[in-house]
């Protein structure tokens, strides 16, 4: 099976985090473009003889009324473009001002600094035609026009706001006599038009346009719109045979069931695309009694479109083929802890279960290399089918080849403990904060029962406790993407010290939660919400499953499904077409900024 590297994956992530670089509200975005266009206006005015004459109150507000009625303007002339939305104009807009008044500003303290003729009005069509080329590659890029039309809506707003200080007779003759800054504005506007071509093929041949895939991206990730995202990552996908694990635990005296559920694919690649909510719909379709886990997988198994994960659901509906069935008894859970390793295993039958961790350094996801040496290592000591679970309970790095090795010597003792260790019946119980109604503690708001955390997934927190020789054994599981360094360990001692034996700690890696301005893309658990209020609700779990827990047996399902899967060719492509881009945009930017200080000194 392939593998998506890890580098790629990270590489992709490092690309899209300029998104990060707009204001968080389109409000501040406003405040911002008014401001500047103040700057402008006040800098202008003052180094003006003839300007200062008249009133600066009158040109200010003519100014901000007029970048309002602007952005709207814009709003409607880039109308039908993929990403056009009002919030959008009004960053392009704050970042505009902000490079036009810096620009303005630069030249005025350099004529002092250098004893130079001030020329304040050639420094405000430098930056009155930076502009112009700055907007050109913005919607082109981002929000989709075609040339032509970007170039003629990028010259609108800068040409309608110099009106306000300058007639159309003065606007002429400082174009006239700032030839040689027309020249070289002319030049940047040229030079945003060979980028925007340039670096929209940057991906060829194997991504068509580079453009297309951001606007995808970004109307997936800030407007919740995945249908552009999914049109693409499916397209490019290709039928994979992958093998579902559902551990079913049954009441020997009842119906009472609930499952744990290891998909043979991984979450992702990113809210809303996808299977990036692939616990909490897995976990909704077992009626809300099961945990779903996170096993040795990486991005490359990410279903790319939420039509293929419904065909993966209709193939979990119709299998009914068990691989082992009634199972009354178990090992006492063990485990092992070796150079910052942590296995924690258990046996039922031949079956083993095994759970990874490196907390609290954490790791990356752990590579199914590691899953595949430990299937044949369990082979030879007579055990039927493993099952290794990755906790990802850590924030943390891929692994070196020491720490891989480190992790397989540290789950081998664990797999000889399952092996040898005696089996005796089993009784065991579930509790969710969801299901259980334990979710106040969770919402930003006590009043708000709708909207959860954003460091946790839809179904919030869960419980598998299980009783072995009168002995109760917890494990907690969240329905999120990682966790916090040291927010396992903090949880594991605080509910240990109420009691409850809980031997650790496991989340989903659900991706419904990615999206978000941080440096990885999401908020890891305990991040937002506070780790105590955590820990109090894994008590309150304890304390639920203690209440239904009965005798019990255990059966394994495996379950093939033929779907698409994104595979790891997606990710390096991408990769390399932002690479190409952002390079490419690199020297286009340096080119600029020489050329812009140059020019600067020149006049």
């Amino acid at each position: 099976m392939f593998s998506a590297r890890s580098d790629s994956v990270t590489n992709i992530h490092k690309r899209w985090s300029f998104t990060r670089i707009s204001p968080f509200s389109y409000k501040i975005s406003l405040a911002i473009s008014l401001l500047t266009a103040a700057i402008i206006i006040t800098l202008s005015y003052i180094y003006d003889a003839q300007k200062s004459q008249n009133n600066l109150a009158i040109y200010l507000t003519s100014a901000l009324g007029a970048i309002v009625a602007l952005n709207f303007l814009d709003f409607i002339a880039l109308y039908g473009t993929p990403i056009n939305k009002i919030s959008k104009i009004f960053h392009v807009s704050a970042f505009g001002n902000l490079l036009w008044s810096a620009t303005l500003l630069t030249g005025i303290v350099l004529d002092f600094l250098f004893s130079k003729y001030p020329n304040s009005a050639g420094y405000f069509l430098e930056g009155m035609l930076l502009v112009v080329s700055f907007r050109i590659a913005i919607f082109t890029s981002v929000f989709g026009s075609g040339i032509p039309r970007a170039i003629v809506v990028s010259f609108i707003q800068p040409i309608i706001f110099s009106m306000i200080l300058l007639t159309p007779f003065e606007f002429y003759s400082n174009l006239v006599e700032n030839r040689i800054i027309l020249a070289f504005g002319s030049f940047f506007i040229v030079l945003a038009i060979i980028w925007s071509v340039l670096a929209d093929r940057a991906g060829r041949p194997f991504v068509k346009s580079t453009f297309n895939l951001l606007q995808a991206f970004l109307a997936a990730w800030t407007e919740q719109k995945a249908e552009k995202m999914e049109a693409i990552t499916e397209s490019k996908a290709k039928k994979n045979a992958i093998v579902t694990h559902i551990l079913k635990f049954r009441s020997r005296n009842s119906n009472d069931e609930f499952s744990v559920i290891l998909p043979g694919i991984h979450p992702g690649p990113f809210g809303p695309v996808g299977g990036s909510d692939l616990p909490y719909v897995l976990y909704k379709f077992f009626s809300k009694k099961a945990i779903v886990l996170h096993g040795a997988s990486d991005h490359s198994l990410n279903i790319p479109s939420k039509q293929e994960l419904q065909k993966y659901l209709r193939s979990l509906a119709t299998a009914s083929c068990a691989f082992e069935k009634n199972l009354y008894t178990c090992t006492v859970p063990t485990q092992t802890k070796i150079d910052g390793c942590t296995t924690t295993g258990i046996g039922f039958g031949s079956i083993g279960i095994i759970i990874l961790s490196m907390a609290p350094r954490g790791m990356e996801d752990v590579p199914r290399d590691i899953s595949t040496e430990l299937e044949v290592y369990a082979s030879k000591l007579g055990l039927s089918q493993i099952l290794v679970i990755d906790s990802h309970n850590g924030m943390g790095s891929s692994l070196g080849k020491k720490e891989q090795q480190n992790l397989l010597r540290c789950a081998r003792e664990c797999l000889k403990k399952i092996k040898n260790s005696e089996q005796y019946p089993f009784s065991a119980a579930y509790a969710s904060s969801d299901y259980d109604h334990y979710n106040d503690y969770f919402h930003k708001n006590n009043n708000d029962k709708t909207k959860l955390n954003e460091d946790l997934g839809q179904a919030g927190l869960a419980m598998l406790v299980i009783e072995v020789t009168n002995t109760k054994y917890a494990l907690g599981w969240a329905d999120s993407n990682n966790m916090e360094n040291g927010v396992r360990d903090a949880i594991l001692s605080y509910v240990n010290a109420c009691g409850v034996n809980m031997i650790e700690i496991c989340t989903s890696d659900t991706h419904s939660t990615s999206g978000k301005r941080t440096r990885h893309g999401y908020y890891p658990l305990g991040s937002i919400t506070d780790r105590n209020e955590i820990a109090k609700t894994f008590v309150k779990l304890a304390e639920k499953s203690a209440e239904r827990i009965k005798e019990s047996c255990f059966e394994l399902l495996s379950i093939e499904s033929n779907i698409k899967l994104m595979g790891k060719n997606q990710f390096d492509d991408y990769s390399k077409a932002l690479d190409r881009s952002m390079n490419m945009t690199k020297v286009f930017l340096a080119v600029s900024v020489l050329m812009s200080i140059y020019m600067l000194f020149l006049t």
